[in-house]
Parts: C-alpha cells; sequence; structure tokens
C-alpha cells in the first residue's frame, strides 16, 4: 500500500495523536485522509477542519480544473485563501505547459507546517512516493508548490503549529534519478493526451483518426526498438488520457449529479475543449481538416447550456 512506509516513516518524527480509526474519503473521489496522513488525487481539492483537540477532518473532496490551482497574474486583486474559516484546502492540478501545481489555502487561526511527498509518474509507472520540499503556510495565506513533471498524488502528513509570520521554505529536494522522465516517456503520455482529444473533438469536429493510428503505429515500433514491454506503453496512455480529461473537465462517473450541476459543468467544459481541439489541430497537422467550422459547431452546442 501506498501508506505504508510513509505513515511508518511520520511516526519516527512525532508522537501520533488519536485520529479516527476509520479512513475518511467521499464517494467518487480518490483523496483520503487515512489516520492523520492526507492523500490529493491529482484533479481533486480535499479541506480540512480543525478540532479543539489539535485533529482534522476530511469534511469534502471537490473536482477541479487547472485555473483553480495557478497563482494569480500580476496586479490582480483576486482573494488568493478562498478556504472557509477554520479548514485548511489542498488542491493538486497539472497541465503541459505549466507542470503540477498544489495549492494549499490556511484559513486556520494558526499556522500550519506540514510534511510533503510526491508520487510522480516516469518510466510508464508510478515512482514514489518520495520526500518533496514545501513551505509553511501561515494563517490567512496560501502558497504554492511546483513541480516541472507530472505528479499523480501529494500525500499530506505530519500536520503541525507553525509560528512563522511569512512562509519559510526549506532547501530544495531534488527528485531521485530513477525519476527523471525520459523524452519516449514524457511522448507517451502526449500521445495519450493526443488519443483523448481525438475522441472528444471528434463530434465537433470530425477528427480524422488516421493520423492517429499514424503516430502511435510509429511511436509503438519506436518503443519496441527500445525494449519496452507492452504493459510500459499502455501505462504511459492511460496517464495521459488521465491528465487530458482532467484538464478539459471531463467527469467519468456523474452519479449523484444533479441537473443543474450537470449543466453548470458543460457550460465550464465547452470553451475547455474548444481550446484543446485548437491544441490538437496545432500540433498534430491534418488532425483536423477545418478548425473553424468546429469551433462554429462547438459554440452552437455550447449555446444550449448557457
Amino acid at each position: 500500500m501506498l501508506f505504508i512506509a510513509l505513515v511508518s516513516a511520520l511516526a519516527l518524527q512525532d508522537p501520533p495523536p488519536a485520529y479516527p480509526p476509520t479512513p475518511q474519503r467521499f464517494p467518487d473521489r480518490q483523496s483520503a485522509f487515512i489516520q492523520g496522513t492526507l492523500n490529493i488525487a491529482i484533479g481533486e481539492r480535499a479541506t480540512l477542519r480543525a478540532n479543539a483537540d489539535g485533529t482534522y477532518d476530511l469534511i469534502g473532496v471537490d473536482r477541479i480544473q487547472i485555473g483553480d490551482v495557478m497563482p494569480p497574474a500580476a496586479g490582480s486583486t483576486a482573494t488568493i485563501n478562498e478556504a472557509e474559516a477554520g479548514t485548511l484546502r489542498f488542491s493538486l492540478h497539472a497541465n503541459q505547459d505549466v507542470g503540477s501545481i498544489l495549492k494549499v489555502e490556511n484559513s486556520h487561526s494558526e499556522g500550519l507546517a506540514y510534511s510533503g511527498f510526491v508520487v510522480r509518474f516516469a518510466g510508464g509507472q508510478a515512482q514514489g512516493p518520495e520526500a518533496t520540499s514545501v513551505c509553511t503556510v501561515p494563517p490567512g495565506m496560501a502558497n504554492f508548490e511546483h513541480w516541472p513533471e507530472p505528479v499523480i498524488q501529494v500525500v499530506i502528513g505530519s500536520l503541525r503549529k507553525s509560528e512563522d509570520t511569512v512562509p519559510t521554505c526549506p532547501p530544495h529536494i531534488d527528485p531521485a534519478p530513477e525519476a527523471e522522465v525520459d523524452a519516449l516517456t514524457e511522448e507517451g503520455i502526449r500521445l495519450g493526451r493526443f488519443s483523448t482529444l481525438f475522441a472528444l473533438c471528434a463530434p465537433y469536429y470530425g477528427t480524422d483518426l488516421a493520423v492517429g493510428h499514424r503516430l502511435a503505429d510509429d511511436f509503438e515500433r519506436r518503443t519496441q526498438e527500445a525494449g519496452w514491454a507492452d504493459g510500459r506503453l499502455n501505462r504511459l496512455y492511460s496517464q495521459g488520457r488521465d491528465l487530458e480529461r482532467a484538464e478539459v473537465g471531463v467527469v467519468m462517473d456523474a452519479s449523484g449529479v444533479t441537473p443543474q450541476q450537470a449543466r453548470r459543468h458543460l457550460r465550464e467544459m465547452f470553451p475547455r475543449l474548444k481550446t484543446r481541439c485548437q491544441y490538437l489541430a496545432q500540433q498534430v497537422p491534418g488532425s483536423i481538416s477545418d478548425v473553424r467550422e468546429g469551433d462554429r459547431r462547438l459554440d452552437a452546442t455550447a449555446r444550449q447550456y448557457r
């Protein structure tokens, strides 16, 4: 299990407080709070509420978009910390342009220090968890942790009080050499993303699947020459598909979603899909024959949900 080695390591640092005996999780969400250790899955935001005895409860897990973790633009007056009073929020997302970002919001009355561990995707499989550098978060503030490579999980442990009035950051911890992502691995993840876009854009843009098949066939030939096993290739494609679905905002399980929530989600999703289909046309010549016509069809569909 992912948590066994981590929880054992944390237990050596501080006497473990009494935590709820059962895991705290939400249906259809991957993030969970288990014996004081919080696991954040990519594309999700977890909210913890502080108890008087110094423990925490997981009170919510939401699906998020990349914009929910992006630092504000220069000169912006937007509120950075939107967590409710007495809570902590941890949000993880990624895209190929900015890398992986963990946003930590502290609306508890005390400063926050914690230990962070990341699970990276490299070499066709998950690597970690490995220790990573994280900054303290004074009360009322928000911090942004960043990694250039794909991070699919962040594990948060040893939550504790901090007296810092400004964020204090320890020395940077570099990933282990085996976690480095080679060019073929990056290409495999990218092709997994492209395969998702071919399918999502097809109803509006009429994608040419033959172009995608040629890309995949050429990539598979080169991975075979490099001695890759089939399972490694499939894991890369799966990772890329997960990243692209999260970026567009595709919900794979809509159980418990009200019609109003579904319509609002579609209103938010269509503009992102349009941008991603335009990106596909730019990155894969010939994948879309008429971008303007596809934009028109997508816009017409999106208007039904305004």
